[in-house]
């Protein structure tokens, strides 16, 4: 695979748009909201608004993408969300550290996670804009290992210029938390300039301009959909196994703490690594992809996660968890990657947006069921190790549901 400039601009977007979601909804903001913001009650409501966002997010992607086809306004519509989620994002600058700023911080989180998940809807859809089809794989694993690598970067850089040190770097003060909230503006800025080069570079999909009415191309959009051979059978072992990745990232730092003891700082190293090993993997899986096809490597993923999770469950000591644990990695990110690839193979040129907004709505429709069976089961038997069992159910799951090719 050659790597035009193209093709390194769409992927930069990767790049540009993950340290938003690591900084703000896993490791600094939501944190800060919990213990500081709204420590009484404050992670319940975190939990609402985010199941609020995923909702949101599962109606309005095949809308917004049916739109975007309809429009041809893939590239534009990606600039909106793009710049939506900016805003949002450092917007959360201004909620202090008092109960009297809670509603703004949920306010602009729920924007912020909304536009950035419906904002690769219009992403995805650029990517035969960028790759040939027979690259679809690696383009895809390329620019999936760079978020990653972005997100750890970012959060390299945060934590050694303004949460660690006693006195952060630019004269930021620690009063009100300013260093904890100066890192959503880092986010949004960083955000704004590595997406540039897919609006520069990077040109928009040719228009697919119709004059059917919306809900008729709606319709039509999902019938299309259906009649691809293999696309429903995705689609359903798309929702199974995002259920268990939501699960899995959720309750993971929760496990490591409550049936390994885990501190604080070992929960984040546990987590960069994880990001490392799933961009190693989505790279390596981008190639795997071209050569042996995304249902097999997705297959391949969903057996080893379902195999390395069961591990992390029976494991006795830290040492078997950790191994199993950063091997995960590797088999997390090429699921994904691969899952991209798939669509862009399968949906034709004019409807493409429409079925990465139906992708979108697979992964995000019942994004609350892993969670809740999870809570259950520990409910239930008092354990962790019983409630993660659900994220093994659920790739297994998918696997059975996934098309044979």
């Amino acid at each position: 695979m050659r790597l035009s400039r193209r093709l390194i601009a769409w992927s930069l977007y990767d790049w540009a748009s993950s340290p938003v979601p690591t900084l703000h909804a896993t490791f600094i903001f939501s944190v800060f909201f919990t213990t500081a913001v709204m420590p009484e009650g404050g992670t319940a409501a975190w939990a609402w608004m985010t199941s609020a966002s995923a909702l949101a997010v599962a109606i309005s992607a095949p809308l917004l993408g049916r739109f975007a086809d309809g429009r041809g306004a893939v590239r534009t519509c990606l600039a909106i969300t793009t710049a939506i989620g900016a805003l949002a994002t450092a917007g959360l600058w201004f909620v202090e550290p008092d109960i009297s700023f809670a509603m703004l911080a949920l306010g602009l989180s729920a924007v912020s996670i909304f536009a950035m998940e419906i904002s690769f809807v219009f992403y995805n859809a650029m990517l035969p804009s960028v790759a040939r089809e027979n690259e679809f794989g690696r383009a895809s694993g390329f620019a999936w290992g760079l978020g990653y690598a972005g997100a750890i970067v970012a959060l390299a850089i945060v934590l050694l210029l303004f949460v660690l040190p006693d006195h952060p770097a630019f004269g930021v003060s620690t009063e009100g938390a300013g260093h904890i909230r100066i890192t959503m503006c880092f986010a949004a800025l960083w955000l704004c300039l590595f997406a540039i080069p897919v609006f520069v570079l990077v040109p928009a999909p040719p228009a697919a301009r119709s004059s059917v009415p919306f809900l008729a191309g709606l319709k039509d959009s999902l019938r299309i959909a259906m009649a691809i051979p293999g696309m429903p059978r995705f689609l359903l072992a798309r929702m199974l196994f995002a259920d268990g990745l939501v699960t899995l990232f959720a309750f993971g730092g929760i496990y490591a703490a409550t049936v390994f003891g885990f501190s604080q700082t070992m929960v984040l190293v546990f987590g960069i690594i994880l990001n490392i090993t799933a961009g190693i993997g989505a790279a390596l899986g981008g190639v795997a992809d071209d050569r042996f096809g995304a249902i097999r490597v997705m297959r391949g993923c969903l057996v080893a996660l379902a195999a390395l999770g069961l591990m992390a469950i029976l494991a006795p000591g830290e040492a078997v968890f950790w191994a199993a644990g950063a091997a995960l990695g590797l088999f997390i990110g090429p699921l994904q990657s691969s899952a991209r690839a798939y669509v862009a193979r399968r949906a034709p040129p004019d409807q493409r947006a429409s079925l990465f907004g139906l992708m979108m709505f697979s992964g995000k429709a019942t994004s609350f069921i892993g969670p809740l069976l999870y809570g259950v089961l520990v409910t239930i038997t008092g354990s962790d190790r019983a409630g993660m069992a659900i994220v093994i159910v659920l790739m297994l799951a998918g696997w059975m549901v996934m098309p044979r090719r």
